[in-house]
Formats: structure tokens, sequence, C-alpha cells
């Protein structure tokens, strides 16, 4: 919990500045009204109230997640958001310049601030948890997570082909060409991605994934590599799309918070699609009269 004890009089709004210098009126005010705010452990209802010097302002470390226009909001406090990223769309800016619409740009606009940053991305194509971060502190904190692997991201993909292993390791080098395309190359950086497989059809495999490092398109390569394709990746190499997307989606990202030191679980749900392609799949346990893995 942050505080501030006041060295002045001073009406509510100005306070709360003071507290998050570099926060909008608009996102104080947002965080107000969810009841974020107390002064001597009483809620602050209006940004007009007036206090005295030494009366203490505090805030609490999270809040309920804003509505934001077009995105939905999973996780939110002083230092990070984290949305559920729609297929489709970018996590950041393109480098031509053209592309207007991106989630980086589209919470700026909303906390009107240009203090979020983007600490990691995944694909267009992809969906899921994509974290950001606020302010530069939090910005670098965070990118020393990714950088370091000290987190867990999971993943859930529907693949082409019906996988004869239950589980194991894909472990490789990865090189992005000047193409945009990433290949396996000992000139690239070490990829490790560990998978396990839920269920499968004869012509789907629908497996979970566990990031070891985060390579650009690393997911997406690994499968291909194994003769497993992404469903709907043409890319790289599928020749299905059964439900008019990539099905690849980021659906957990776990990490220690950088500044609370608390375990923070951030989940994206499985997209409906998703679940109904995989209706009626059956286990790789299930000839043994075991129970399928939870997904």
């Amino acid at each position: 919990m942050m505080k501030y004890s006041l060295p002045h009089p001073m009406k509510a709004l100005e306070a709360l500045r003071a507290l998050y210098p570099d926060s909008s009126r608009r996102t104080l005010q947002n965080w107000l009204k969810a009841g974020r705010f107390t002064v001597d452990g009483n809620p602050i209802l209006r940004e007009n109230e007036e206090f005295q010097a030494g009366q203490v302002v505090a805030a609490a470390a999270s809040c309920k997640p804003q509505l934001v226009p077009g995105l939905k909001v999973l996780y939110e406090d002083r230092y990070l958001v984290a949305i559920d990223k729609q297929m489709g769309l970018l996590s950041v800016p393109l480098d031509d310049g053209i592309t207007k619409r991106h989630a980086l740009g589209m919470l700026r606009d909303h906390f009107e601030t240009d203090q979020i940053y983007a600490v990691h991305r995944i694909d267009r194509e992809t969906s899921g948890c994509l974290l950001f971060a606020r302010g530069k502190e939090a910005e670098g904190k965070l990118k020393d997570l990714f950088e370091k692997h000290d987190l867990k991201r999971v993943y859930f993909a529907i693949v082409e082909g019906r996988m004869k292993e239950r589980e194991g390791t894909w472990h490789s080098r990865l090189l992005e060409l000047e193409s945009l395309q990433v290949v396996e190359s000992e000139e690239g950086r070490d990829a490790i991605t560990h998978f396990t497989v839920l269920k499968h059809s004869p012509k789907y495999t629908y497996l979970k994934l566990t990031l070891e490092t985060g390579r650009k398109h690393q997911i997406r390569v690994h499968c291909s590599a194994a003769g497993h394709p992404v469903l709907g990746d043409e890319r790289y190499g599928s020749g299905e799309n059964p439900i008019r997307r990539m099905c690849l989606h980021a659906s957990h990202l776990e990490l220690v918070h950088p500044f609370t030191g608390k375990l923070l679980k951030i989940d994206s749900p499985l997209p409906t699609a998703f679940k109904k392609l995989t209706t009626g799949f059956s286990s790789p346990l299930s000839s043994r009269g075991q129970s399928a893995p939870r997904s």
C-alpha cells in the first residue's frame, strides 16, 4: 500500500497527483470511483474533498480493472496492466507506422499518458494474456523478469496431426531472417518449449505448452519443426483453418510482483471456438482408464 503524508492543506485530487505524478487526471478519477484511495483510513469519495496537513492518503496496491473500450483488462495496479488481447489485434505498432490500432496505443489513449510500455508481445494472430508496464521503473523490472525467464507462461494450441508423444520438450536455436521468418539455426538463440498432449482426434492434437524461453514465433516454429504446425498458421506450414484463426492462445501468466513481492497469477479464458473444436477429442490416457488432464 502506498502512502503520502500531506505537507500542507490540499484537495483530494492534488494529493492523489502527488502520490501518482505520472498518472493522468482521468486515471486518478477512475481509481477514485473504484474506491482505491483512503485518507486516515476513511474512503475518499470526491476529488474536491479538502484535507489538512499531516493527514495520510493511502492507495491500495490494486483495484477493480477499468473498462477500456475495445479491450478486456484482466488485472490492473499502480505498476502494471494486463489485458486479454483479441486475435487480430497488434500488441504494438508496426515499424511502417501505418497501422493505427494496437493494444499499446489503445491503453495510452484511454489512460491519457505515454507512461505505459510494452514489456513483451504476442503475435497478432494469437490471443490471450498480454502485460504492460506503467512507468519507466516498472518497465525495467518487468523486462528484466522476461529476459531472465523468471516467470511462467502457458499457452494452449491445436495442431495438425495426431502426436505420438504424450509430453516432451522441444529445444533448438532460433534465428530471425531479414524476411521476418524465424528458422531453426545453430546461429540462433536458445529456445525451449515444454509440451503436454491434453486430447486428440484422428486429425488434430490439443496441446498445453509452457515456455522456458520466449523467442519470437517460438511455439509456432517448434510445432512446425515437429511436423505438427499450429492450425491456421499458414506461414509455418498449416494447410487447414477450421475456425478461421490461428489456434494459439496465451492462457496463463504467473510472476512474483516486482514491487509487492506477491505471487501474481493472470488467466485468460480459452476461446469458445477452441472449446467447440476440441469437443469429442479423446484423452491420450483414456485407453488406460485414467481421467484426462484438465485444461
